[in-house]
């Protein structure tokens, strides 16, 4: 079978900024055996898409494929991330700390939150509600990073957690358990008064059990 993309549905649009568009003919002409880009927009447990773009040749498009044509430069993207990028503008900023492709996406993934789940009263046991809330939010959130939050325990309103995954060993930890995960722990659940990082991100010894 012919690999020949499908033409975009008239629903779906998608715009380039002139320096965007500028500096993707300028990567085509570059290499010229390249005609188009591949975008995607994928989940990735955060609380937005990743996204990637690729030089290819029109020749690598595949059935599902829709082909969409901006600034005359031909875009290929799969249906998935054609509903995730569907009114999304790409521009491209030169600035001395970062330059770079920027997405402005009015669309943005679907995270549970509290108070969408089967449980919206967060009653019972604090361990429980704490482990909802890790569950339901946290998790997913800590997940774009590669890292994982387990609850260690529930006493004397303290909350001790042990951070894993990406997490482990990260500088970060104290700012992310301070500004993020403690802050939304003691909103939601007011009785809550510390939040403890057990893990001892040098030997792995868990203050919670001394």
């Amino acid at each position: 079978m012919e690999n020949v993309a499908k033409e975009v549905p008239l629903a779906f649009q998608i715009t380039l900024t002139d320096e965007a568009a500028e500096k993707i003919r300028a990567a085509l002409e570059s290499q010229s055996e390249k005609n188009a880009l591949r975008l995607e927009a994928r989940v990735s447990g955060g609380t937005d898409f990743k996204y990637s773009m690729r030089l290819i040749s029109l020749e690598e498009q595949t059935p599902e494929d829709i082909l969409h044509q901006v600034s005359g430069i031909h875009l290929v993207v799969d249906p998935g991330s054609a509903r995730n990028l569907n009114g999304a503008t790409i521009d491209y900023e030169d600035r001395i700390v970062r330059s770079g492709f920027k997405f402005n996406n009015p669309n943005k993934p679907e995270t549970p939150r509290i108070g969408s789940g089967p449980r919206t009263d967060l009653s019972g046991p604090v361990a429980d509600r704490v482990q909802f809330l890790l569950d339901s939010e946290l998790n997913p959130a800590v997940a774009a990073h590669g890292g994982h939050i387990s609850l260690v325990g529930v006493r004397d309103n303290k909350v001790y957690l042990n951070f894993g995954g990406g997490c482990h060993g990260c500088g970060m930890v104290d700012v992310t358990l301070k500004q993020g995960v403690e802050a939304r722990i003691r909103e939601v659940i007011p009785e809550i008064e510390e939040v403890v990082d057990t893990t001892d991100h040098s030997t792995g010894e868990n203050p919670f059990y001394v």
